[in-house]
């Protein structure tokens, strides 16, 4: 009989619930257990669509949800201009603007904001430009304070915002969490902190367990919070199951 690569593995994944489908399904058709455990929550701002009389070098959209929530916002802009240049910081949100037919520009790697800047110095004279960051509200600024500080005009153009979810007490399945986990799932910094405040004075203790995460900045800031196992994957679809795999797999090689 064959034996999947994820067979009776207990996978905790961190992500907003709308977020987490294609991980959950993954793991299950590899006969994991994924148990969902959202650190937060993403609620789309009622805003208006942004004014078609702006001009812009330039629209930035930082994370796949921006391109999902803020994309209708944008679209007449980005239709009734020939020239801005569309960016997205990183792969996976690069893929959501070509979902729309558009081709993006992103920094391969690992590198940011400041990989992302760097690349559009290329593309744009920055210090004469006036871009565009489509984004979340509260976010870190990293971004617009890399554009600032190359001369650039910034705007922003927040979408959605986030929730941190620190109490698990009316989660579903909340019972399952102590029989034991095998691995975690996190995708940003933010809900490394509140995971972990989620499981303070449970019996199952997250920092001993390997954490899958999709950008080094993620890793450090677990590391930093004392999680001893963190592996770093290029997205958090494929690349995250074959990691997932690839781990799993080396465990049973050592038997």
């Amino acid at each position: 009989m064959e034996v999947k690569s994820l067979e009776d593995r207990r996978i905790l994944i961190a992500r907003p619930r709308a977020q987490a489908e294609y991980l959950m399904k993954q793991i299950e058709t590899l006969a994991g257990r994924a148990l969902l455990c959202p650190a937060i929550d993403i609620i789309e701002l009622p805003r208006d669509p942004i004014s078609l009389a702006a001009t812009y070098n330039a629209i930035i959209f930082v994370s796949p949800t921006s391109v999902e929530m803020g994309w209708a916002k944008v679209m007449g802009l980005i239709k009734g201009s020939r020239n801005v240049l569309i960016a997205a910081a990183g792969r996976a949100t690069a893929d959501k603007i070509m979902a729309e037919g558009f081709e993006a520009f992103f920094a391969e790697g690992q590198g940011g904001a400041h990989a992302l800047v760097k690349g559009l110095r290329d593309l744009l004279d920055l210090s004469n430009a006036t871009v565009l960051v489509v984004n979340g509200e509260g976010g870190d600024g990293r971004l617009e304070q890399s554009l600032e500080l190359e001369g650039a005009k910034v705007e922003t153009y927040a979408c959605y915002r986030r929730l941190d979810i620190r109490d698990i007490s009316q989660l579903e399945g909340l019972d399952q969490l102590d029989a034991g986990l095998d691995a975690w799932i996190a995708t940003s910094r933010r809900s490394i902190g509140n995971i972990l405040a989620q499981f303070k004075g449970r019996e199952t203790k997250l920092t001993a367990i390997p954490l899958f995460v999709n950008h080094s900045a993620i890793a450090h800031e677990a590391l930093i919070r004392g999680v001893t196992t963190v592996f770093v994957c290029q997205d958090a679809g494929k690349a995250m199951i074959q990691s997932l795999e690839d781990w799993f797999m080396s465990l049973e090689l050592k038997k």
